[in-house]
């Protein structure tokens, strides 16, 4: 999409150039942008010689993202694609503070100090610590920070007792982020990851108590897992540890709340997944998942000052104060975690809470819809993020990968097909989540393209000539 002030742009330099050649002075307009600039391929390798106009440069990028996909339509992300107006003004407005510079912006430590503070309460941490955790650029980061602090715990102890370090291992199933295979191995840890059981869709004690030794660092339980939003038996986990803990070996757990960090405080408080458990020791959210900042924004929130060693913890003298760190990352900017901020004083509890119904009311609807097709399996779950799960009947003349390519040549819809994680190997499902974007008429839109899509593909697999689909109704 091309401004005004953008084609204002184009005419100013096409008279520039007219300017360059007398005998073309009146012919300003001859060479229109299209014929200067997109006649041309992309430049991918390298910089221009020269200078454009700011318009000129900014038209030869939307050109470019137009052919990304609709984040409006975008069901496969569990990441925030809509933010209220002034939360915006906020990021934008805080672009250039760098966050790391705590002795120049020391107001916005102290916001990101609140924050983390607001997320120990939420979930239930005791007591009231300064600072029990860490801003982090996402939970990718946070994960490694929290695993890293496992390890020094251990690592801390098996020296104090004489004994070996050289062979951490850490243990979790098969339906954990890729994050936790890259720790293992950046790190030098023995990835001892359990399959999930057939025909279930989450991990418990009974599939990880047999990896656990006097080695391991640590147990991580997912609480709203990337491939299906439900969440591994941390209850029975938390109790299988304290078991063991009373027998002399003391494992934490470590709660991989990316997504269900900002769900299931609200739409589930009775759950107990958090420092209600006394083996939780550090937990990690994703602000901007149901946090609802754009990315990238992540928190690594502590039980206790205990958890974090102070080996890991940098003391440093830069621009004229002393300051404390502990990251893997350094310069970023502040607006991310000033946005998170916005949120919780913008939404309080009860907007949080409101958003998250809103959330599974359109996606109950969805769910509906969805049960009444008979060519499709739903599969059921709870707690669960606000997501639907369905599967392709297999007596169907197509695969899941060919209805969601159906669904995407309709209305742009970008919906995941996709095979679960050992030992449920060659099931695929198709998940979509339902984030406050996707309104009820978005729903309702989805299902009738879902029906189309299946009456096309059905037809098409009995071999009958079928015409091309006929966009109608809801204006999308």
């Amino acid at each position: 999409m091309h401004t005004t002030s953008t084609w204002h742009a184009c005419l100013r330099e096409s008279r520039m150039m007219a300017n360059q050649h007398p005998e073309d002075v009146d012919c300003g307009y001859d060479r229109h942008l299209a014929e200067r600039y997109l006649t041309e391929p992309a430049m991918n390798r390298q910089m221009p010689e020269h200078s454009r106009d700011p318009d000129i440069a900014l038209a030869l990028l939307e050109s470019e993202v137009l052919l990304d996909g609709d984040p409006m339509k975008n069901l496969a992300t569990f990441v925030t694609t809509f933010m209220e107006p002034n939360a915006i003004k906020v990021i934008a407005a805080n672009l250039h503070r760098n966050y790391i510079d705590h002795a120049e912006y020391p107001q916005t430590a102290e916001i990101s100090k609140r924050c983390v503070r607001m997320m120990h309460h939420l979930f239930h941490g005791d007591g009231e610590p300064d600072a029990p955790g860490t801003a982090c650029a996402g939970s990718s980061e946070a994960v490694m920070l929290g695993a890293l602090a496992m390890k020094w715990r251990w690592k801390n102890a098996r020296e104090k007792a004489g004994k070996p370090a050289d062979k951490p291992n850490l243990v979790y199933g098969a339906d954990v982020h890729v994050v936790w295979d890259k720790f293992c191995r950046y790190f030098d840890v023995e990835p001892r990851q359990v399959s999930v059981p057939k025909g279930s869709y989450v991990v418990g004690a009974d599939e990880f108590q047999p990896q656990i030794d006097e080695n391991t660092i640590g147990v991580v339980a997912v609480v709203g897992t990337t491939f299906t939003g439900d969440c591994d038996d941390v209850g029975g986990i938390d109790e299988m540890l304290q078991h063991l803990a009373g027998r002399g070996l003391d494992v934490p757990l470590h709660i991989d709340a990316a997504s269900g960090g900002f769900v299931f405080p609200f739409s589930d408080p009775d759950f107990a997944w958090d420092f209600r458990l006394p083996s939780v020791k550090s937990i990690n959210v994703s602000g901007h998942k149901f946090g609802l900042v754009y990315p990238g924004v992540g928190w690594l929130i502590f039980r206790d000052d205990d958890q974090l060693p102070e080996d890991l913890v940098f003391y440093e003298d830069y621009l004229g104060e002393r300051d404390a760190t502990f990251t893997l990352n350094f310069s970023g900017s502040s607006s991310f975690v000033l946005a998170q901020y916005y949120n919780f004083i913008r939404h309080g509890r009860a907007g949080y809470a409101s958003l998250v119904r809103a959330m599974n009311t359109n996606c109950a609807a969805l769910a509906e819809h969805l049960r009444g097709m008979d060519a499709l399996e739903l599969v059921e779950g709870s707690p669960r993020l606000p997501l639907v799960i369905a599967k392709v009947r297999p007596d169907e003349p197509y695969t899941g990968s060919e209805l969601v390519g159906e669904l995407a040549k309709r209305r742009g819809w970008m919906v995941p097909a996709y095979q679960l994680p050992p030992d449920n190997e060659g099931q695929q499902i198709l998940r979509m989540l339902v984030k406050i974007n996707q309104t009820r008429e978005l729903v309702d839109a989805l299902a009738d393209d879902y029906r189309a899509s299946i009456e096309y593909l059905r037809k098409r697999g009995a071999g009958h000539d079928v015409a091309a689909p006929v966009h109608t109704g809801h204006g999308y």
